[in-house]
């Protein structure tokens, strides 16, 4: 074409007019013209980097907005596009710089402090995140993003009441902004504030019809309620996009368990299977399961074949009591008495904290994750890594008061062998269920995925990790003198009292009333970080005692490999 009949202001005025119109392909197009002749024009790299952005174009879009910064390095605007698309790539100090160069431009810029405040929580620096949200707040009060962003930013620090208000903040300036309800809903749901939940689910739907994710939230409340036909008349009745995969394995495992509370179980486990295949779909990039059992295979290995008698005994600091752990199969009813411990006015529970984790991570590197070393530890060490354990647990303790503490996390089962050359004292409450219950319950169960976790994807993977994990606890059986005191989760459905006064006795604690109103506890101690959070915050009931027996065609290909386990804990 020829450059000297090409009218560049004309047509960029028509270009920017089709975008300001919504007719973005015809603006593309013509942007993409515009280029042809003038390669280095800013407006057109600039609009159609943002076009391409917004349509997910990102190497694209990258390439040219950094053109429109050769072309003028001096607008805020295109560094801070910049920027949101570096984050969205993954290059996070690549997106600090942009940003910081678009606050420098223009230091009002309350956009781009909150972009900023995005990058630093995807670094997981949550301080500086919430300084930048507050930093666009004061330049802009009805910064909408800025206090969605940190209501986000509370939840994932477990400040509830924050997240509220900050969610709250944001539907007031913003009553059709669905990302918030959805996430408003999800702390009501899982904190059990079931009245708060209905009205957020009333105040949406005023603003919001037939919203797949209103329906979802409202289904699960149903569910709470026990209206199980409507749940799954409400479910049926909708679908979530490919690009919303995780909400459809939600409603596919809520539909599941709606089908088993009314005996459907063939549509049941259907519904669970997917739900599962879901869960591996979006996560399989980032999981392996067997990472997770061979580091159990090898604990077996080392310790079967283990004699302790000519392990030297160093002298322990004692200031400090031994821990007590209260460990088990996932889904043993772990969080059941959890809730009920914490229920006792002399007892608190850390919840699934990587105390032990942590501790083992230094243990490893200590030993360099050679289990012989664990021979040669001296006194030093050894005390060294009490320390680290105790320093550990006391960033979790919230109590003032000398309490009975519990560390509860149910795999820390596999770590006993560490967890005993460090601390011989140590009391361990083994939480114990019929072993097809426990494994089928794994398989039910919507973990959020990490490689232990991938095993509970099907029947077979759940029931051969949980025989390696029994069989290593029955190996430190073998080799160690651990105190531990066993409880069934059906002994305590079916005989509460009794089965939870010899805990009590265990752990040196009186009887306390108190802990036969556990579900009152459940109720206003926030979210509860494991699936049984709907569970636990109401009375004991005794419908999940053989329910593998409602499942017994699935159950049978498992069979062989759980029946050991059900004749060693007398099933």
């Amino acid at each position: 074409m020829n450059n000297q009949n090409f009218d560049l202001e004309k047509n960029l005025s028509i270009a920017f007019q089709k975008l300001q119109n919504n007719n973005i392909n015809e603006a593309s197009k013509l942007y993409k013209k515009i280029l042809e002749i003038y390669p280095k024009n800013f407006d057109s790299n600039f609009y159609l980097g943002t076009i391409f952005a917004q349509n997910n174009k990102l190497k694209e879009s990258t390439e040219l907005l950094k053109k429109a910064v050769e072309a003028n390095p001096k607008v805020a605007d295109v560094h801070n596009n910049l920027g949101l698309i570096y984050m969205r790539l993954g290059e996070n100090n690549k997106a600090l710089k942009s940003l910081d160069t678009a606050i420098k431009l223009n230091p009002k810029y309350s956009a781009a402090f909150c972009n900023l405040g995005m990058v630093h929580n995807q670094l997981e620096e949550s301080e500086k995140a919430k300084i930048n949200y507050l930093k666009a707040l004061e330049i802009e009060p009805n910064n909408i993003m800025a206090y969605y962003n940190l209501g986000n930013l509370y939840k994932k620090l477990n400040e509830f009441e924050n997240s509220e208000k900050y969610y709250n903040k944001t539907i007031n300036l913003a009553p059709k902004l669905i990302d918030a309800y959805i996430n408003l809903m999800d702390l009501y749901e899982k904190s059990n504030q079931d009245s708060k939940l209905a009205e957020i689910i009333s105040n949406a739907e005023k603003y919001i019809e037939d919203n797949p994710n209103i329906i979802l939230f409202k289904s699960k409340l149903l569910f709470k309620s026990k209206k199980f036909s409507e749940v799954i008349e409400n479910l049926e009745s909708i679908k979530f996009n490919p690009n919303e995969m995780a909400k459809e394995g939600l409603r596919s495992v809520t539909l599941a368990k709606s089908y088993d509370h009314i005996n459907s179980f063939n549509k049941a486990f259907d519904y669970f299977k997917i739900a599962n295949e879901i869960n591996f779909d979006l996560n399989k990039d980032k999981i392996n399961k067997n990472k997770f059992t061979e580091a159990i295979k090898k604990r077996i290995n080392f310790f079967e074949k283990l004699e302790i008698s000519s392990w030297p005994t160093p002298k322990l600091n004692t200031e400090k009591k031994d821990p007590i752990f209260l460990i088990g199969f996932p889904r043993s009813g772990t969080t059941l008495l959890d809730t009920i411990l914490r229920s006792h006015q002399s007892i608190e529970v850390i919840e699934e904290k990587p105390i032990v984790n942590d501790f083992i991570n230094v243990l490893n590197n200590k030993t360099d994750s050679n289990f012989n070393n664990l021979k040669i530890i001296d006194e030093n060490l050894l005390n060294e890594m009490r320390d680290v354990y105790f320093n550990n647990q006391n960033k979790y303790i919230k109590s003032n008061n000398k309490k009975t503490i519990i560390d509860k996390m149910p795999l820390n089962i596999i770590y006993v062998g560490e967890i005993v050359r460090i601390f011989p004292n140590a009391k361990f409450i083994l939480a114990i269920r019929h072993p097809c219950d426990c494994v089928l319950s794994c398989f039910m169960q919507n973990f959020e995925l990490n490689d232990a976790m991938a095993n509970f994807l099907n029947l077979e993977d759940s029931a051969k990790l949980y025989d390696i994990t029994m069989s290593l606890w029955e190996t430190y059986l073998k080799v160690f003198s651990i105190n531990f005191h066993l409880i069934k989760y059906e002994d305590i459905v079916l005989n509460f009292d009794k089965s939870v006064e010899k805990l009590l006795n265990f752990l040196d604690l009186p009887w306390s009333e108190n802990v036969k109103k556990f579900y009152k506890k459940a109720e206003v101690r926030g979210v509860i970080s494991t699936p049984s959070y709907n569970q636990v915050s109401q009375p004991i009931y005794s419908k999940s005692i053989g329910r593998w027996k409602n499942y017994n065609k699935e159950i049978s290909t498992i069979i062989p490999t759980l029946d050991p386990w059900i004749k060693r804990y007398k099933y």
